[in-house]
């Protein structure tokens, strides 16, 4: 997959009033609350009232974000008689028990929507050989600026001593996403002192957490948004494994290019497309994983691939993406 172009500034078309539209997601989503709201501010000076909400609003024209974390928004969806957006955030259900719901359900609303948006190439061929929609829109994910805090400070408020590289593996810590296989891969490294791991997201397995600060690893279990921008501050490279792939949004990556940060990660799903030269690719193993890890130990290597992390965040960067969502809503709700 090619590596995704700059986007081109999106003319909006000037209105007397703010084009006023709900972006409708389920709160327990985190992921996706966060990308609404983010949304929101994007927006803002796009002459779009946004409003992040839980169900339609009466008067607001609907934009709906379906994910397999907001499942409860397909039973809304149907209702609606008018025009509405619909932004896919995981293609595939998760779990086989969901295949009947996306079946019956999910597809059928992608298949409605006035205009379907995904955040890359490879979740648009993905939906369009699911639900059999096409056009699918591509507007990527932005990637939220970076913390401002200097690395040395930020480990130093964490209380994580030590000038070896750090690494750090955030989001939910399950299997697909390699933890253990990632411990298997540091383990050796830690006890020679080569670098540093840090574990940051909430913890589905008790029992990754207990070894992974027996092998002295950093952990902030489910920390609150201002740790973990603090734990991205300190950090030297992002670890971005995935075992596979439901066509969804990656936020540990993006949150790794808005922060200018390098990136190990694996050849899975959309992640080398947004990625392109900020990562080096290993494969989805210790030994895989373990050499990834000792070639970013190298800081020209860390270097390099910083520096392509800061020319994809800021080409994804909010004011961008909040224009090319602006010309979508007014082509689409437009009077």
């Amino acid at each position: 997959m090619e590596a995704l172009e700059l986007i081109s500034e999106a003319a909006v078309p000037e209105q007397r009033a703010a084009l006023q539209v709900a972006g409708i997601r389920a709160e327990t989503s985190v992921g996706v609350a966060r990308y609404t709201a983010q949304l929101a501010t994007a927006l803002a000076t796009r002459g779009v009232d946004y409003r992040p909400a839980a169900r339609p609003l009466p008067g607001l024209r609907p934009h709906f974000h379906l994910a397999n974390s907001s499942r409860s928004l397909l039973w809304r969806a149907p209702a609606q008689r008018e025009h509405f957006v619909v932004t896919v955030h995981d293609v595939l259900p998760r779990t086989r028990a969901l295949v009947p719901l996306y079946r019956l359900v999910a597809y059928p609303i992608v298949r409605r929507g006035a205009a379907v948006v995904v955040h890359s190439a490879y979740a648009a061929e993905l939906l369009e050989r699911q639900a059999g929609r096409t056009p699918v829109r591509v507007i990527p994910h932005l990637a939220p600026p970076g913390p401002v805090q200097e690395r040395r400070a930020a480990r130093e408020a964490l209380g994580w001593a030590g000038d070896a590289p750090l690494f750090l593996l955030p989001g939910v810590l399950r299997r697909v996403k390699l933890v253990d296989e990632t411990l298997t891969a540091a383990a050796p490294l830690l006890d020679r002192g080569t670098l540093s791991l840090a574990l940051a997201g909430p913890i589905t397995d008790a029992s990754l957490a207990r070894r992974a600060r027996k092998l002295g690893v950093h952990v902030l279990a489910a920390p609150d948004a201002a740790t973990y921008e603090t734990a991205l501050a300190a950090a030297d490279t992002v670890l971005v494994l995935r075992l596979d792939s439901v066509g969804e949004t990656n936020g540990p990556l993006l949150d790794a290019l808005g922060a200018g940060r390098p990136v190990l990660a694996t050849r899975v799903g959309s992640i080398p497309e947004l990625a392109g030269e900020a990562a080096r690719y290993c494969a989805p193993s210790a030994d895989g994983i373990r050499g990834g890890l000792l070639a970013l130990c190298d800081a020209g290597e860390r270097e390099s691939r910083a520096r392509h992390a800061a020319e994809r965040g800021w080409s994804l960067r909010p004011d961008r993406i909040g224009a090319e969502h602006a010309a979508l809503f007014a082509e689409v709700f437009g009077d």
